[in-house]
């Protein structure tokens, strides 16, 4: 059995994430969304929201389908690189 170990990070703020963790879990997972980081197989994968961050936590919370309409029309990039091996 194979297995794959992905790490992921958040470069944002950490306070602002475990605070929305704790008190609001949806906008926590729109931080997660529009702004991390992963590793996996050797290359590093970015998400990045083009939009405004602030509006699409209010919509995600106020009206979750505007929020997932504007995740998607506002668009976000994935961006990918190699990571350096350490031996």
């Amino acid at each position: 059995m194979e297995k794959k170990r992905i790490h992921l990070s958040y470069p944002g703020s950490k306070g602002w994430l475990i605070f929305w963790l704790i008190v609001l879990f949806p906008v926590a997972l729109v931080l997660l969304f529009t702004l991390a980081e992963f590793e996996m197989d050797g290359k590093t994968y970015r998400i990045q929201y083009n939009g405004s961050r602030g509006w699409l936590a209010f919509w995600w919370v106020c009206l979750f389908p505007v929020g997932v309409l504007l995740f998607f029309l506002n668009g976000f990039e994935l961006i990918t690189g190699t990571t350096a091996q350490s031996s």
